[in-house]
C-alpha cells in the first residue's frame, strides 16, 4: 500500500569531507537562529563567511584527525535504516527520510523530490532529544517555511524526548557499563553549551538538559564518586552555560573520570574530536587516572524504540 506521508529525520549534518568544511562552516554562522553575530541581520551573512574562512584550515585539521570529515550522514542514515524497519515490522510503509540543517541533504532540494514522488504529508522527527531554539527550532522554522512553499502539509512532530524512558534506557546501559568497569569514577555530564541570553530569553533548553540528568541519576543511584554538569563546544565572546567542561576536569587529578555525551544521539566532530582528543589531552595534563567517553545512543534498540514509538503515536 502507498502512503502520501513521509518522516523526516532532523539535524544540522555535518561536512562529508574536508572540502565540504569551509561551506558549512559558513552556513552554521549564518544561521541567526543558531548564532546571533553582533550587528543587523544583513551583516550576518558577511561576517559568516569571514569566520568561516578564517576558521577553515583548523576545522579541516580536526575533521582530517577523525578520518576526513563528519561521520553524521552515515551515523543518521543507520538511524533511519533502523526505524524504517521498526516501522515496517509495525506495518507503517512510510517514507524515512534524512533531511539536513546545513549540508546535504537539504530541506528544499528534499522535499521538491517528495512532492514529485507524491508525498503530500511531512512529519518531523529531531535527533535532537532537548528542545531548544537554535537546533530544534531552527529545524523546524526551516521545514516550516519551506514545506508552505512546495504546498506540502507539516503535521506535528517529534520534537524532543529529554525524559523518555526508552531514549533514558539508551543513555543509561553505557552509562552502567563503564560503571561496572570503574564503579569509583566521577560520572562528568556534558552537554553542548548555549549563551546565556538565550536562555534567559526563555529558551527551554538547559531545564531539558538538568531534566535528562535528573532522571539518569534517580535510575543509576548514589555513587561513590558523584556526578557533575558541564558544558562543552562554547564559540565567541559572549557568556555561556557554566562551568565548561574544561575547567571541571582541570579540577579531577587522581580520579576515576566518565564522560557521558548529554546532548548527542551520533557521533560526530564533538564526541569523536573534542571530547576524544582534546578533552582526553586535558585529562592527561590534569593528572586524571582514567578518563573514560561514554558512547552516543546510535542505534541502540531502545533509542530506536523511543522513535518508532512516537511516531506511531503520530502516525494517522
Amino acid at each position: 500500500m502507498t502512503t502520501d506521508t513521509a518522516i523526516l529525520l532532523l539535524n544540522l549534518g555535518g561536512p562529508v569531507n574536508l572540502d565540504q568544511v569551509e561551506p558549512f562552516l559558513a552556513q552554521l554562522f549564518g544561521d541567526r537562529d543558531l548564532i546571533r553575530l553582533p550587528g543587523p541581520a544583513w551583516l550576518q551573512g558577511p561576517f559568516a563567511r569571514l569566520i568561516a574562512r578564517l576558521r577553515a584550515p583548523g576545522a579541516r585539521g580536526r575533521y582530517a584527525q577523525i578520518g576526513g570529515g563528519s561521520p553524521l550522514l552515515r551515523e543518521s542514515a543507520a538511524q533511519a535504516a533502523a526505524l524504517r524497519a521498526a516501522l515496517r515490522a509495525a506495518g507503517r510503509n512510510e517514507a524515512v527520510k534524512l533531511c539536513f540543517r546545513y549540508a546535504a541533504p537539504r530541506t528544499e532540494g528534499l522535499l521538491r523530490a517528495l512532492k514529485r514522488d507524491g508525498i503530500r504529508r511531512l512529519v518531523p522527527v529531531t535527533l535532537y532529544p532537548h528542545d531548544c531554539r537554535a537546533t530544534t527550532g531552527s529545524s523546524l522554522r526551516e521545514l516550516a517555511r519551506l514545506a508552505a512553499a512546495a504546498g506540502l502539509e507539516l503535521l506535528p512532530g517529534v520534537d524532543h524526548y529529554a525524559t523518555d524512558p526508552d531514549y533514558l534506557d539508551a543513555m543509561e546501559a553505557p552509562l552502567r557499563e563503564a560503571l561496572a568497569e570503574l564503579p569509583g569514577a566521577t560520572v562528568i555530564f556534558s552537554a553542548h553549551s548555549l549563551p546565556v541570553r538565550q536562555i534567559a530569553a526563555g529558551d527551554p533548553y538547559e531545564r531539558e538538559i538538568h531534566a535528562t540528568r535528573d532522571a539518569l541519576m534517580a535510575r543509576i543511584g548514589a555513587i561513590p564518586g558523584g556526578y557533575l554538569l558541564a558544558y562543552q563546544s562554547r564559540t565567541g565572546p559572549v557568556k555561556w552555560l557554566e562551568p565548561p567542561l574544561k575547567d571541571v576536569l582541570e579540577r579531577m587529578g587522581g580520579k576515576d573520570v566518565i564522560v557521558v555525551p548529554l546532548s548527542f544521539v551520533s557521533e560526530h566532530i564533538e564526541t569523536l574530536h573534542e571530547l576524544d582528543i582534546e578533552y582526553r589531552h586535558v585529562a592527561d595534563r590534569a593528572g586524571i587516572r582514567t578518563y573514560r567517553r561514554v558512547r552516543t545512543p546510535g542505534t541502540h534498540p531502545a533509542y530506536i524504540r523511543c522513535l518508532t514509538r512516537r511516531v506511531l503515536e503520530i502516525l494517522p
